[in-house]
């Protein structure tokens, strides 16, 4: 079982601040944890991984480029907007 002051050690170094309360409930809880990460670590795992249709996949990505004409639809764009000033869209300022 994990010690009180293990406990407190770890605290600090995730700079915790626990009650004397939290630092027994932890020692219990990190226990549990323990027991249960050795566990899952005693489970056999086959050697091959089982058939799944997303095992073969790789990604495929498009080769780096101009979608389409620069510029193309830029006043398209800009009429929808509610405010602009020539090319640009005016907004609110947020920021002071």
């Amino acid at each position: 079982m994990i010690s009180a002051d293990e406990v407190k050690k770890l605290a600090d170094l995730g700079r915790l601040a626990l009650t004397d309360e939290e630092v027994e409930k932890l020692r219990g809880e990190i226990d549990s944890i323990v027991a249960y990460i050795d566990t899952v670590q005693k489970v056999q795992l086959p050697e091959k991984p089982a058939s799944s249709p997303y095992l073969d996949l790789e990604n495929v990505m498009r080769e780096d480029g101009e979608p389409h004409e620069t510029g193309v639809y830029t006043e398209e764009l800009l009429k929808q907007a509610p405010r602009r000033d020539g090319n640009y869209l005016k907004v609110k300022k947020i920021l002071g």
